[in-house]
């Protein structure tokens, strides 16, 4: 649309310069006609030539007369060739309307006998115009003025290049206009396609947490059973074991009684909390009981692989004991994993750490630390880095973090070791 309105103000501006010419030389014509008794029947040539006298002035190139049918009268300067008018320019005359042409590239040779080729062609405005006789509504006699139209290409040239600058700097605006409104349409599209993005992968995880929060409910219920079942065989176990413990000629039977302890231990913790849970009941912990409870239950594990294992309770306030309850299982599951990723003579430290309101539970190794690749499915079940490993401990204790209103964290790994961080809010 620019360049189309670029291009019609260009002819319009064009039109009205050269109609300028016209109207200029329209009442100087007049004038030099009436000055001579003005066009009449009775001797029309007379008058007529009286307007030869205005190719002596500055510019003009050559002026011819006709008579009212068309006919050349006289023309100025003699050497003009084809003085003669058009049908079409003799109809448009006749009927009292001016005509002006601008020949950008006329060809003075094929006009004028005593110019020569080597000239080449120039700019040349052509000018027609309409004698009135002494009625104004009849004609009778034509002028045809050549022109040098060189200024005029000058004029015609300027105007263009502003015209041009104009319509680029129109098109430039516009342009960057539209960059910036595309930019942004694209910026807005790409942003709500991460937002799709985000959402679609948020509803995914949570379908999937959905999911394996009724797989783990089930399980639990199932293990419930179990352990139940358990109760009465590990006595037996202990029972049995506890008769052969201090037999000296096979000391296996000590090593059996450890375990046996263990495992009866582990059993009651657990039908502790399952009972806590399904009576509702619900005690204070503190930190240096939660403390002491993860160190008897992993110490003699990490003193038989000669790993060194240290538990700080930094954790002054209170916990109910479903929380801590809960807390301690995943500290359990994060100090296993840490234990089995540590070589011997080497350290886990497990701190409790009360920071205004916040529990910190923390679990740090000296492994050779997690791959990226690993990092990718941390908490997704089914994946595990380490050779045996199920899988489940660690997306088992991210649910089991969400269902006390925590957060499990990988904080760090490298070459180092590891550490995982429990972030709890509650009030103290």
């Amino acid at each position: 649309m620019v360049v189309w309105l670029q291009s019609d103000l260009r002819s319009e501006i064009h039109l009205k310069i050269l109609e300028r010419d016209a109207a200029v030389l329209y009442p100087m014509a007049l004038q030099q006609v009436s000055e001579n008794g003005g066009i009449t029947a009775s001797s029309p040539f007379a008058a007529l030539r009286a307007l030869l006298r205005s190719s002596r002035q500055k510019g003009m190139l050559g002026v011819a007369v006709f008579d009212r049918d068309g006919n050349a009268v006289e023309a100025v300067p003699s050497t003009q060739l084809f003085v003669e008018l058009q049908a079409e320019d003799l109809l448009r005359l006749q009927g009292g309307r001016p005509i002006t042409r601008y020949h950008p590239l006329f060809a003075l040779d094929q006009y004028f006998a005593d110019v020569s080729r080597e000239q080449g062609p120039a700019p040349v405005l052509e000018v027609l115009l309409p004698l009135p006789g002494s009625n104004p509504s009849t004609v009778l006699g034509f002028v045809r003025y050549y022109i040098d139209a060189r200024p005029v290409a000058g004029e015609l040239a300027l105007i263009d290049g502003r015209v041009d600058r104009e319509t680029f700097v129109t098109l430039a605006v516009g342009a960057l206009l539209i960059a910036a409104v595309l930019a942004g349409a694209a910026f807005s599209i790409r942003r709500a396609e991460r937002v799709a993005a985000e959402r679609n992968e948020r509803l995914v995880r949570a379908n999937f947490e959905l999911t394996l929060a009724a797989k783990v409910s089930v399980i639990g219920q199932i293990a419930s059973h179990l352990i139940h079942g358990l109760q009465g065989a590990v006595a037996g176990l202990r029972t049995v074991v506890s008769e052969r413990e201090g037999d000296p000629s096979n000391p296996a039977w000590e090593l059996a009684a450890g375990y046996a302890d263990r495992l009866q231990t582990i059993v009651q913790e657990t039908v502790a909390l399952l009972g806590d849970a399904g009576a509702h009941a619900s005690y204070e912990l503190s930190g240096r009981e939660l403390a002491s409870t993860i160190r008897d239950r992993y110490a003699a594990t990490a003193s038989e692989k000669g790993v060194l294992f240290e538990v700080n309770p930094g954790f002054s306030s209170t916990l109910d004991s479903h929380r801590g309850s809960l807390l301690c299982l995943i500290a359990n599951n994060l100090v296993q994993n840490a234990v089995a990723a540590t070589a011997a003579g080497r350290r886990v430290t497990v701190s409790l750490i009360d920071n205004g309101g916040v529990a910190l539970l923390s679990v740090a190794d000296e492994g050779s630390g997690i791959s990226a690749a690993a990092q990718e499915d941390l908490f997704k079940p089914g994946r595990s880095s380490r050779p045996g490993g199920s899988g489940l401990g660690l997306a088992i204790s991210q649910l089991l973090a969400r269902q006390i209103g925590a957060e499990l964290s990988l904080q760090s790994t490298g070459p180092l070791g590891t550490t995982f961080v429990v972030t709890l809010h509650f009030r103290g």
